[in-house]
């Protein structure tokens, strides 16, 4: 796609962009992330056992296990994995025949790009796949011979990438084809023949995902209960209002705020209605319709918001893909120079604005309790027979905290209830941010020696105990303590059905 001489630019923009985001990530000594430790769990897992701690056909595991062979700790594989995404999608991005990719510039400086890859690494290969997909469809029909086997080959394996891209790319792929034989797509018999090959092809695929776990799979619609909300929301305004203005930066902003005002702001010399659609055809406007369309799905106003939610996803890749559907080629030569070299400048300061102390668990806390969690707990080489069963067979801990637990100690803890039965006295639960008094108040003075401190809000205490109190707090209608001791802090459902089902084979 380019030669030597072209690439000598995009290829110095990725490694940049790769090196300042390693630079971003190294900003603490603990992997960056809300998830971070589960990928983790499973890449030890992988090492130590030959098998994952949760089954789950995805590439990010391989790609990088790749990184821990060649760095030897698990923390600075996730990282530099992560950072080599970000400098690939920066490499991606660019386009042939730009003396300035301003693209490429463009994010180099993305705090977005910054953020997404250290809170979703899977997301952003998923994305990255999306992404080459979506060139190399340019690129096969570029050539006097369309060279398809690349776009399909592809767009399988974005089928192990991310579950949200892969779907993404799916509907692209309709899209692309609606404006690119847009005189005949509306052929009823046409439209029937592409309707048929896209739903054959999707049928393949959903059911691949019965034999490989962690992939697209009949169960995932589990996940779409209650997605939608009539209330209309518009997602960056949500976003702002959801993640709080003190952990955005001026950079971050200014990036989020060209995105959505910055197409309305291009001159649109001409307007074109083709069944019902806007084509926008002239040289400073819309390059990719279809592109352009997806993005404006991914702003869907109807989808519930909240910070864990699809819209949250969809709006985070929503801000990375939109400046791809259009053209900057015709830009002034001056002004393409000056926008180039402001954006490298600026990067070199946009970086910081990730942040961990604003943007990460307290992994450090995290690392105190689990230490204390283990001192509190017997020896098990001390262990009798007799006494074996006082040893934990598995933790119940808010998500984040049960991840970095397991990997820690290779003790299994989880954010649920377990839906299979586990003896009392090896089921032990780490409670968040309960009042203590107010806790051994409701366990009972019985129970009250078996509730251990660990410091910053947290308690060890047998799952049983927890019951207990919970029970004595909903009979005395303590709605204050059962806010808290009810809440993601403190799980108390049941794993869904659907990822069960998705983790077998």
């Amino acid at each position: 796609m380019f030669t030597v001489k072209s690439s000598i630019i995009p290829i110095g923009l990725a490694l940049i962009s790769a090196l300042l985001r390693l630079w971003a990530f190294t900003q603490t000594p603990f992997a960056t992330g809300w998830d971070s430790y589960f990928y983790l769990v499973q890449i030890k897992s992988l090492e130590e056992s030959g098998h994952m701690h949760s089954p789950e056909a995805s590439l990010i595991y391989p790609y990088l296990r790749l990184f821990y062979w060649f760095t030897g700790d698990y923390v600075l594989a996730l990282k530099a994995g992560a950072a080599v995404l970000c400098g690939i999608f920066t490499l991606l991005v660019c386009r042939r025949g730009q003396s300035l990719p301003l693209l490429g510039a463009w994010f180099l400086f993305s705090p977005q790009l910054t953020y997404f890859a250290a809170q979703y690494p899977k997301n952003l290969l998923g994305l990255v796949l999306f992404v080459a997909f979506v060139r190399s469809l340019e690129w096969a029909v570029s050539r006097q011979r369309a060279w398809l086997e690349i776009p399909i080959f592809l767009l399988i394996i974005n089928y192990f990438g991310h579950r949200m891209m892969f779907g993404l790319a799916v509907l692209y792929l309709f899209l692309w084809l609606g404006f690119r034989y847009k005189e005949r797509f509306f052929n009823k018999f046409f439209l029937q023949k592409v309707l048929l090959a896209m739903g054959g092809l999707l049928g393949v695929f959903l059911l691949a995902g019965e034999f490989f776990p962690g992939l697209s799979h009949f169960a995932d619609s589990g996940r779409l209960k209650g997605m939608l909300n009539w209330q209309a929301q518009f997602a960056p305004w949500s976003f702002v209002q959801s993640f709080g203005m003190e952990r955005i930066s001026g950079w971050w902003m200014f990036e989020i705020l060209m995105v959505i005002i910055g197409p309305p702001l291009l001159k649109l010399r001409r307007v074109k209605w083709v069944g019902g659609l806007i084509l926008w055809k002239h040289p400073k406007g819309i390059s990719n319709p279809a592109l352009f369309w997806l993005c404006g799905l991914l702003l869907f106003p109807f989808l519930e918001w909240s910070l864990t939610g699809l819209a949250w996803r969809m709006f985070l890749v929503f801000v990375l893909i939109v400046p791809m559907a259009f053209d900057f080629q015709n830009v002034s030569k001056k002004a393409s120079i000056i926008a180039f070299l402001a954006l490298i400048a600026t990067s070199f300061f946009s970086w910081k604005s990730y942040s961990p102390n604003l943007h990460d668990p307290d992994y450090a806390l995290f690392k105190r309790v689990t230490t204390n969690v283990q001192s509190q707990l017997p020896d098990s080489s001390k262990l009798s027979e007799s006494s074996a069963h006082d040893k934990p067979e598995l933790f119940i801990a808010h998500n984040a905290l049960a991840e970095y637990f397991t990997f820690t100690t290779g003790m299994d803890a989880m954010p649920w209830l377990p839906e299979y039965t586990v003896d009392s006295s090896k089921l032990w639960r780490i409670a968040a941010r309960v009042q203590g008094q107010t806790l051994r108040y409701f366990a009972g003075p019985e129970n009250a020696l078996k509730i251990k401190n660990l410091g910053g809000g947290y308690f060890l205490l047998p799952e049983f105990v927890w019951q207990t109190a919970l029970k004595n707090a909903r009979t005395e209608g303590d709605e204050y303590f059962l806010h808290t001791a009810e809440s993601w802090l403190n799980p108390h459902r049941i794993r869904p059905v659907f990822l069960l089902k998705r983790k077998q084979f």
